[in-house]
């Protein structure tokens, strides 16, 4: 009775030990609805071990023989089964989560492609400025009567800027042309009135080719003379003979001409001794031939007299006769007063270099006496101390500054990686004072420099297109650039474009797999892009967050949510 009761009493210390270490190893997990039984309540030597993994239930029996003297060896095999035992739980375990995750579907959210507007609008703000700046000068060197602006005043076209004394500018002008008369002067001392004509035959002769002329005329002469003279020999010829004839025909040796003396007063015809020989005073009636004959060569005779006096030819040559040696005569008198020619060239110069001077002082003094006025509508920048009303301006000194407001331009820089984006005429809305403008890029500098924090900038101007007496020189003015635009292009949020060292891309959804597009990227803002390549209207693109996808993952398109 005693030795049960020992042996009852070891036996149940051995089954407080078995529920120790069974609880030692119990694992139970909720989420996969997974336990580890250990049972070991019955104090029989058949000792079960369950484990349960979902509906499944597998059993292990210990060894049958159970020797009650030696729990110490039963108690170390029972631990070690029940180690492996756990790590197959685990394994299950496991396996559980990698089948669940694989059947877990994954949602998307999806945006068709479509064509759309994207504009590329860049704000760069400036200063304002007059794109045209002119400081006016004194023309004269007069005092100044009156000075009617400012620093700051705003000008018409037109306005007058200031005015000279009027007795000084008729001053100035009487001493300019006391100057071009006393040039004058010099110049016609040196050419006497006398000898100008004369001079002008040698105009631009030298000594040598005046004395040449002068010989060359000499000869032209005697050869005229020659002409004349055997002209003249020739026709004196023909008197000579015509004279004898006249003594044939006429015998008696008694002129036509005192004919009447010796026919008493009858001079209708000429008597002729038919014996050839006077006899006795008495004289014979001559043929009709013989009378006949005498006239026509009385005639030729006449002839040829008049010819000596009126021959053209004749005529002609002593006609250039005379302006040969009306010529020769210029020339030798201009030979004896020629003067050295740089003399007359320097004195000549001199001349018309103080007319030229003087003349255009004149007309400076005519422009001066209506005072400076204002060329455009501007506002006055700059007026030097020493303008003021009865100061003496000089000749070339400034008088005042005006900055043109109907040329009005903005200066801005632009970034390197702005550059590309602009170009010239490019619409720009310009905001100044908070009143609207309009404008357009004119210029972009060809240079780049730094501003103040060490970044490289391009000047560029914006040229004010309706600029009005509001704008004030030097305020800021904010500028929306009309950089790119594209229309009818296809256009995405610049979220959905991903990028990795090949490009930029997105994922589309084709056939419930993700799909990755290599795409490019045209105009872009900093919420747009323009896809110029890699995509086509209608294409769904993946617009849900993307970080977890891979190309060619299964997935489903978001359900809309009701209500």
């Amino acid at each position: 009775m005693a030795d049960n009761k020992e042996l009852e009493k070891e036996g149940t210390t051995e089954q407080q030990t078995a529920q120790t270490d069974s609880s030692v190893i119990t694992e139970t997990g909720a989420a996969e609805n997974s336990t580890v039984i250990i049972d070991s309540a019955m104090p029989s030597a058949n000792n079960e071990i369950r484990e349960t993994t979902g509906d499944a239930v597998e059993i292990y029996d210990e060894d049958e023989d159970v020797e009650l003297a030696a729990p110490k060896k039963r108690r170390f095999k029972k631990r070690y089964l029940l180690i492996v035992l756990a790590l197959l739980g685990l394994g299950g375990f496991a396996a559980y989560k990698i089948n669940a995750a694989k059947n877990v579907v994954v949602y998307v959210e999806t945006t068709n492609v479509t064509r759309g507007t994207i504009e590329n609008i860049l704000s760069i703000s400036g200063t304002v400025e007059s794109a045209e700046t002119k400081s006016y000068f004194s023309d004269v060197t007069a005092p100044l009567e009156s000075v009617n602006v400012k620093v700051g005043d705003k000008v018409k076209s037109g306005d007058l800027i200031c005015t000279y004394e009027q007795e000084s500018l008729d001053l100035a002008q009487k001493n300019a042309e006391l100057a071009i008369q006393q040039a004058k002067g010099n110049y016609n001392a040196l050419f006497s009135p006398t000898g100008a004509a004369d001079r002008k035959y040698a105009e631009g002769m030298n000594a040598q080719q005046i004395n040449d002329r002068i010989d060359a005329i000499t000869a032209e002469i005697d050869a005229i003379n020659n002409k004349i003279t055997e002209k003249t020999n020739r026709i004196n010829q023909t008197l000579t003979d015509l004279q004898k004839v006249q003594q044939d025909i006429n015998q008696n040796g008694i002129a036509d001409s005192s004919e009447a003396y010796f026919a008493d007063g009858n001079t209708d015809y000429i008597y002729r001794n038919e014996t050839d020989n006077q006899e006795d005073g008495v004289y014979t009636t001559p043929s009709e031939s013989d009378r006949q004959m005498s006239l026509a060569v009385s005639q030729s005779i006449l002839d040829v007299q008049n010819a000596l006096k009126s021959d053209p030819e004749l005529l002609a040559w002593n006609d250039q006769i005379t302006a040969l040696k009306e010529e020769q005569s210029h020339l030798s008198s201009a030979k004896a007063a020629q003067i050295n020619p740089g003399t007359a060239s320097a004195t000549k110069a001199s001349l018309e270099s103080t007319e030229l001077a003087q003349e255009d002082t004149i007309s400076k003094i005519t422009a001066a006496r209506e005072g400076i006025k204002a060329e455009f509508n501007g506002v006055v920048t700059a007026i030097p101390a020493g303008v003021v009303e009865g100061a003496t301006i000089q000749n070339g000194g400034q008088i005042v500054t005006i900055a043109n407001l109907e040329d009005v331009e903005v200066s801005i820089q632009v970034s390197k990686s702005d550059l590309p984006k602009i170009s010239e005429g490019q619409d720009v809305d310009i905001t100044i004072n908070n009143k609207p403008y309009k404008g357009k890029i004119s210029k972009i500098s060809g240079t780049a420099a730094k501003n103040a924090n060490g970044v490289a900038v391009v000047d560029t101007k914006i040229k004010v297109t309706n600029p009005d007496s509001d704008i004030i020189l030097g305020v800021e003015a904010s500028n929306k650039i009309h950089a790119q635009k594209a229309e009818d292009t296809i256009v995405l949020p610049y979220q959905y474009v991903q990028t990795d060292a090949t490009g930029d891309y997105v994922y589309v959804l084709e056939n419930g797999m993700v799909t990755r597009k290599d795409v490019q990227i045209g105009i872009s803002t900093s919420t747009e892009a323009e896809i110029t390549d890699g995509l086509k209207e209608g294409d769904s693109v993946i617009s849900s967050d993307v970080t977890n996808l891979t190309e060619g993952m299964p997935v489903q398109v978001q359900p809309a949510t009701e209500g």
